[in-house]
């Protein structure tokens, strides 16, 4: 498994504006990418801090992605969340809860 990390300062006066491109514009792609396992944002709204997590299958699976992504990225910008930070890398150690 492949993960990137990303954090973001957000901008609370375009939150919902953001959210409704979403759905529209970034979720689909990404729900439709091959090797796409997960996306979760946890939101720090005392820090003003998005944190967004993707899980791929593999990092060639998240290079592809990335390849045509960069709209998106400039849409977060051009909407005041300001990125933070990117890491990526090898998923190391997963752990789940017991089914």
């Amino acid at each position: 498994m492949y993960t990137i990390v990303e954090r973001r300062t957000i901008n609370p006066d375009s939150m919902q504006e953001t959210m409704q491109r979403a759905e529209g514009e970034f979720f689909p792609k990404l729900r439709a990418a091959p090797g796409f396992t997960g996306f979760y944002l946890v939101n720090d709204q005392e820090h003003g801090i998005n944190t967004a997590i993707i899980v791929w299958e593999t990092k060639a699976h998240a290079d592809a992605f990335d390849a045509g992504n960069s709209a998106w990225m400039q849409t977060l910008e051009s909407l005041g969340h300001t990125l933070q930070s990117d890491n990526r890398g090898e998923t190391v150690i997963q752990i789940e809860a017991p089914k």
